[in-house]
């Protein structure tokens, strides 16, 4: 369901109701408990279905040119179609079905569209372990990855690659449950802010797969220097989730942009997305791309930050900040940056808060993300920071 309604009025503090699902939010103890194709993860999946990131569309046959090869490339792995054309006809008549990812119990990266036979990581409450959330693994390092919204042929071999032997070695690598939260605290104390910046966690959590690898698969750890993000993002997306249901809260229990509306889903009604247009990520450029359109915000990789990590912890990533601190609002790098959060989490560092509640007033809310090119031919033309789409400002 999608709602246009209006926020609630400003609160300088949360409601008794909010703080209610914040403290379940924190009794969550996410662990990367298994490997495996995402329809054995979600075998409630719908025939046929590709899961995309944010919102839904109204009209599965008009998507950004980005997302739409994206879901050519996904319906070609799945082998439900082999050109554009004949997706948009299977799109059109229904043979293929377009849903958003969250719900479904998925968070996808970027203009990244996942599909039954690609693998993915299925994050675990140690807690109550039969809450779980998924994301597929990271479809490897730049610049053909499929997230980026080219849908190259490169990209494509590279998930296929996934499927057919490095995700099964992988997860014979996973002897154990790897604690998320562990890991979320040495990152953020190391100068990660677990969404733009992820070189320690990235190097934690490759340490648990040990040396035993296929050389394929080591091979593959070795250059998707990104794959952490997804765990990260399925953790996040279960701890934000442990407080949905809870009446008259306003915690924001799921987030994300499908890059032509943002939409996120309040605790008090977790069924449902309130609906915005999505804003342009600010920032940089790389090198070429000085001119080029970012494409609206794409990704589930917005519930990182919807927790609390990524653009609200940009003080604790002094390496990435800084590149940021020319295109986007000063109020990023104080403390203020986490006005607009519930509380601290006591296993995390001091000054980190995590629970969103749209209510309280800021000075500043974003999302981190990786900049798309609208035109679906660039692939990655920078890193930036999207303003929540009820924000005046938050460039500089």
């Amino acid at each position: 369901m999608i709602a246009h309604d209006s926020p609630a009025a400003p609160s300088s503090e949360s409601s008794a109701a909010t703080r209610r699902s914040h403290a379940r939010m924190l009794e969550v103890r996410p662990a990367l408990r298994r490997i495996a194709p995402l329809g054995t993860l979600l075998p409630w999946l719908p025939a046929r279905t590709l899961l995309h990131a944010g919102p839904p569309f109204d009209d599965p046959g008009d998507l950004p040119a980005p997302l739409f090869n994206s879901v050519v490339a996904a319906a070609r792995h799945e082998g439900w179609a082999g050109t554009a054309a004949e997706v948009r006809t299977a799109l059109a008549v229904g043979t293929i079905h377009l849903a958003p990812a969250q719900d479904h119990g998925v968070v996808t990266p970027l203009a990244f569209v996942a599909g039954p036979s690609m693998y993915g990581l299925e994050i675990a409450d140690l807690a109550a372990p039969e809450r779980t959330k998924v994301s597929p693994l990271n479809d490897g390092p730049l610049p053909h990855a499929l997230r980026l919204g080219t849908g190259r042929d490169e990209g494509l071999a590279i998930v296929r690659g996934l499927t057919d032997g490095i995700g099964a070695a992988l997860a014979e690598g996973l002897a154990a449950p790897v604690p998320m939260l562990p890991l979320f605290a040495h990152a953020l104390g190391a100068g990660d802010e677990l969404h733009g910046r992820v070189d320690t966690a990235q190097a934690q959590l490759r340490a648990a797969f040990g040396a035993g690898l296929t050389p394929a698969a080591a091979d593959y750890l070795a250059s998707a220097n990104q794959f952490v993000l997804n765990a990260v993002m399925a953790s996040c997306a279960l701890m934000m989730a442990a407080g949905a249901g809870v009446p008259d809260s306003e915690l924001v229990v799921a987030c994300g942009g499908n890059g032509r509306y943002f939409g996120w889903k309040l605790a008090r009604d977790p069924q449902r997305w309130i609906v915005r247009p999505a804003t342009r990520p600010v920032g940089g450029r790389l090198p070429g791309h000085e001119a080029a359109q970012p494409l609206p915000a794409i990704g589930d990789s917005a519930v990182v930050d919807g927790v609390g990590f990524g653009a609200a912890c940009l003080r604790f990533a002094p390496a990435l900040g800084e590149g940021l601190r020319p295109h986007i609002d000063a109020a990023f790098y104080i403390e203020a940056a986490h006005a607009p959060f519930v509380g601290p989490h006591p296993e995390l560092p001091e000054g980190v808060r995590l629970g969103l509640d749209l209510t309280r007033p800021r000075l500043c809310l974003g999302i981190m993300l990786g900049m798309v090119g609208e035109q679906g031919s660039e692939g990655l033309i920078g890193r930036g920071v999207a303003p929540w789409p009820q924000d005046g400002r938050c460039g500089a």
